[in-house]
């Protein structure tokens, strides 16, 4: 850019820029030379036949002046050098057409340049002599149609060579010198004048050559800037084009396709489809997207990342972005803009909205795709005497196929399950697969007696035989009923109503469907009330434990006491157990009502005499808790209770799931030197196997088996069987639910270790049993000792994730 500042400033027009020289770029120069040769060129014939003419005019005027002789001469001469300069011409044109090279060479057209301008100053030196030849031998008249023929000769000499100014330099000085020195010797006054003019006028010649020759520079550097801008652009279209499947259109002010004319991008089957003459908006298939395309087009706005499918050829995407183009005047020229092919992307982004609304698995709508039609559902209005209802089911063996047979089976039940439904609910708005084993259907029917019998049919449906890779498999499946109404089409409320009719149907013993009621709804509420009020009634200690004691058949003393969990409720009274345990069960608030029981226990422990025991039930879910250990240790070690004397009663249905971890927990708290009783025996499922897994310290005999001893033999067998048992594994054995003294004795007389029951007391708080027990006096905060001696032999087993605490030795001290 540095280079042409000085073209630049010619434009200024100031005197000083015409007398600087022209300063031209190196790499153009020579193309300049050949521009300037290529143009004088052109005109060589008609400056030589010019100067012929010219010199026939002179010779044909003053042939009869005294000096025609010398004219003749001169006229020969001037012949000569025309016809000289016409054949180098000819022969450097004939040169140059060969040798291309040398014709942009720097040598080539510098030489070319010299001598073109050799040959102007050997004929501007001519027309100098002439008035040299004829101004002394004539009379003014003469003299002064010298004066026009070589202001002419001058004009046109300068006007013909002005591309090469060294050339019309050349030509004009000895010609301009010529003729004032010609004027000089014809001896009129006024010549002197006219010598002056002659000077101005081959200045404004010379001035006039110089701003023609730098507009021609100029023009000619614009003209190579914009082809070096037209160079770039074609090279950013290129990589562009190697970049990106984009590409350019253009329309006309009619909306139709019209060439670009830049290097065009993109594959030329896109350009087959977008030919010159089409429409735009008719390449592309019907769609809210083409008419949003056929509004900006008649409304002359821009538009942006329209998707459109092209018309004709199946499954290929385009997406175009455009805007208007005006004139200078603002006339509307027609749209520009970019379109790329979006034929792969939109096939992942098809997918991806594929997956996000369908389950890969079975092919059915998801979850969240459900909740779209019910949306849709919501504002469609049900047609009068027509029935709408969502059904909610879940598989009710679905665990036992994928623990038995593996989870490739499970896969392949659910896809029959898929299909069965899909075959039952021909014509539902949706069939949806939710997650794991659970299915929704939303339905609509004629009337209230076709949803019952498609119900049933569907439950006879799923509730038959699969066969599953030649074997058989019976997986029933349990239905909530939801009938929807115009007015409650609430989607939370519809789907927690669905899930409280399927969770009835379960209670209800599985296989089976249950339409939703509102007393259901009902229920539901009330069971929530409880477990917001259990919440509530730890932190407002409503809680409270009452003692049962236990009494020793040898003795006759009372060795223990279980522990009871009572409900003293602001509004309700004292509530027991059998109306809330199921509720804190449920919501796994179970968890945290049993910590705070061990912990009470052990509490009221310290009030009791050191040799006796204190019974506490541990859940299921207690069992799997990971603060378990953690809280009885501190219990322990706070309350300064021997291990020995906490007994852990456990039903059989805690050994019922994940078997293992339980046998291991429990063996883990036996090291801790606490005891573990088995209540409830006879009750539950492989009682016998457990024993033989896990050395219980006592078994204790249900109450159900106890309360008929008294008239029925089949108990008093299974009391003796429990009780032989028991002594044959080394075990302790306790009656529950001892209330008559017939009980007592034969209990007694069997061998029975302890006793408990009404017989003896019904559960109290500890202060309503000092008639029975020696109690201490009771302290309102436990002494803070140091919990070491219960662990100092004690690690915790890394990697642990419940946070189990394995001692090593058999009993710690308290």
């Amino acid at each position: 850019m540095k280079e042409r500042q000085p073209i630049a400033d010619a434009e200024k027009g100031s005197l000083a820029t015409l007398i600087t020289p022209v300063e031209i770029p190196e790499e153009q120069q020579p193309v300049i030379r050949a521009k300037q040769l290529e143009t004088v060129g052109r005109l060589t014939p008609t400056i030589a036949l010019a100067n012929l003419v010219n010199a026939s005019v002179v010779v044909a005027s003053f042939w009869n002046t005294p000096g025609n002789r010398l004219i003749g001469l001169w006229c020969s001469t001037f012949v000569i050098a025309t016809a000289i300069m016409v054949i180098s011409h000819i022969a450097a044109k004939t040169r140059r057409r060969k040798n291309t090279e040398h014709r942009y060479s720097a040598e080539g057209t510098q030489e070319s340049i010299d001598r073109y301008a050799r040959f102007a100053s050997f004929l501007g030196l001519l027309w100098g002599i002439l008035p040299l030849l004829i101004m002394p031998f004539t009379d003014p008249t003469s003299q002064l149609a010298v004066s026009v023929i070589i202001a002419g000769v001058m004009f046109g000499g300068v006007l013909l060579v002005g591309r090469i100014p060294e050339a019309a330099v050349s030509f004009l000085v000895p010609t301009t010198i010529g003729y004032i020195v010609g004027l000089q010797l014809g001896q009129d006054p006024r010549n002197g004048f006219l010598s002056v003019l002659a000077v101005v006028y081959a200045v404004v010649l010379w001035t006039s050559t110089r701003w023609s020759y730098r507009q021609f520079v100029e023009q000619h550097l614009s003209g190579v800037a914009v082809e070096e801008q037209a160079q770039l652009i074609g090279l950013l279209l290129r990589d562009f084009e190697e970049s990106t499947s984009d590409w350019l259109w253009q329309t006309n002010e009619i909306g139709e396709l019209v060439k670009i004319p830049i290097p065009t991008l993109g594959d030329s089957t896109n350009f087959d489809v977008m030919a010159p003459g089409f429409t735009l908006s008719e390449l592309f298939e019907a769609s809210e997207e083409r008419r949003i395309l056929q509004r900006s087009l008649n409304g002359k706005q821009g538009f942006r990342d329209l998707a459109l499918e092209v018309s004709g050829q199946d499954g290929t995407w385009w997406q175009l972005t455009g805007k208007p183009i005006f004139d200078d005047n603002g006339k509307f020229m027609g749209f520009r803009g970019v379109a790329s092919d979006i034929t792969q992307s939109k096939a992942i982004e098809d997918r991806i909205a594929y997956m996000a609304h369908f389950d890969p698995l079975t092919g059915l709508p998801n979850r969240a795709c459900l909740h779209e039609h019910l949306e849709k559902a919501a504002l469609r209005p049900i047609e009068d005497g027509r029935t709408r209802a969502l059904l909610w089911l879940d598989l009710d063996n679905f665990k036992w196929v994928n623990d038995t047979m593996g989870h490739p089976a499970g896969d392949e039940l659910l896809c029959q399950v898929a299909t069965r439904l899909n075959e039952t609910t021909t014509g539902a708005d949706v069939v949806a697969r939710l997650g794991g084993d659970e299915f929704a259907v939303l339905i609509e029917v004629a009337e209230q007696d076709d949803l019952i019998n498609l119900v049933r049919t569907m439950s006879e449906v799923l509730n038959s035989p699969y066969d599953i890779w030649g074997s058989i498999v019976h997986c029933g499946a349990s239905i909530g009923v939801r009938p929807i109404d115009q007015h409650n089409m609430d989607i939370q409320t519809l789907l927690k109503h669905a899930d409280l009719a399927l969770y009835q149907a379960k209670e209800s013993g599985k296989r089976t469907w249950c339409v939703f009621s509102p007393e259901l709804a009902e229920r539901a509420q009330a069971r929530r009330a409880v477990e917001l009020d259990l919440h509530r009634a730890v932190e407002n200690s409503e809680l409270q434990l009452f003692f049962q004691p236990q009494v020793s058949t040898t003795t006759g003393n009372i060795v223990g006491c279980e522990t009871l969990i009572r409900w003293n409720h602001p509004a309700r009274g004292l509530i027991g157990p059998d109306n809330f345990i199921q509720h804190a069960e449920d919501s796994g608030f179970i968890t945290r009502l049993g910590d705070w029981a061990l912990r009470e226990a052990l509490s009221q422990a310290r009030r009791l005499p050191k040799d006796m025991h204190i019974a506490v039930n541990i859940s299921p879910l207690q069992i799997h808790s990971a603060s378990l250990v953690t809280t009885i240790i501190n219990a322990l070690a706070a309350n300064e209770i021997d291990p020995s004397r906490l007994e852990l009663e456990i039903t059989e249905s805690v050994l019922m799931t994940d078997t293992e971890f339980t046998l291991d927990r429990l063996n883990q708290l036996k090291q801790i030197g606490l005891k573990i009783s088995l209540d409830d025996f006879g009750t539950g499922f492989s009682s016998l196997s457990y024993l033989r897994r896990f050395p219980f310290d006592k078994i204790k005999i249900d109450k159900s088996f106890v309360e008929d001893i008294d008239h029925d033999e089949d108990s008093r067998e299974i009391a003796k069987a429990t009780l032989n048992l028991a002594k044959a594994l080394n075990m302790k054995c306790t009656a529950e639910g001892v209330e008559t003294e017939c009980q007592k004795h034969f209990l007694i007389e069997i061998g029975c270790d302890e006793l408990q029951g009404y017989l003896i007391s019904r559960p109290q708080p500890l202060e309503k049993l000092a008639h029975l027990i020696d109690i201490g006096p009771d302290r309102a905060q436990p002494n803070i000792i140091d919990a070491s001696p219960l662990v100092d032999r004690a690690h915790i087993t890394k990697g642990d994730d419940n946070g189990v605490v394995d001692l090593m030795s058999k009993k710690a001290a308290g």
